[in-house]
């Protein structure tokens, strides 16, 4: 057996070689994660035309209370009686607990509802980002504010 200093050195590779590796490895880890939240996230205004606002009335057919956002479906009849599906992006669960809303308000117990919406920036049909919810008893949720753009239409 070598004395110390005698024979060939042996590195250990289950560790790295002192402590700023691993505070390395770690802030790294941290910036991706960060970094890819932040990239995954996008603003109202890049996805929807926040000048427009299409005024939608119908029933809350489906809401799925998820994050980053919730999204409700509504089904508009037009003139004809043919039903068309909106699938609306709306605030983050948490934003919407914060302000009293629930799952069960956004359903809106199977009543019509009046919508205002933001819609799609590039023109997807029947998807949007819902503003406003009104409901048969006249009171509303606000979700977004409502540009002046948008109001003067």
């Amino acid at each position: 057996m070598p004395r110390a200093g005698e024979g060939p050195a042996v590195r250990r590779l289950d560790r790295p070689r002192n402590g700023l590796a691993c505070c390395e490895l770690i802030a790294l880890g941290l910036a991706a994660l960060v970094c890819g939240s932040a990239y995954a996230h996008h603003s109202l205004t890049a996805e929807f035309d926040t000048r427009k606002t299409l005024v939608l009335t119908g029933v809350v057919s489906h809401v799925q209370w998820v994050n980053p956002h919730i999204y409700v479906d509504l089904d508009v009849p037009d003139a004809a009686g043919k039903v068309a599906t909106w699938h609306l992006e709306c605030v983050p669960v948490a934003m919407a607990r914060k302000a009293g809303v629930s799952m069960k308000t956004l359903m809106g117990n199977g009543e019509r509802v009046t919508i205002d919406a933001f819609p799609a920036r590039d023109g997807t049909p029947h998807l949007g980002f819902l503003a406003k919810i009104t409901y048969p008893d006249g009171h509303h949720v606000q979700f977004a504010p409502m540009t002046p753009a948008a109001e003067a239409k």
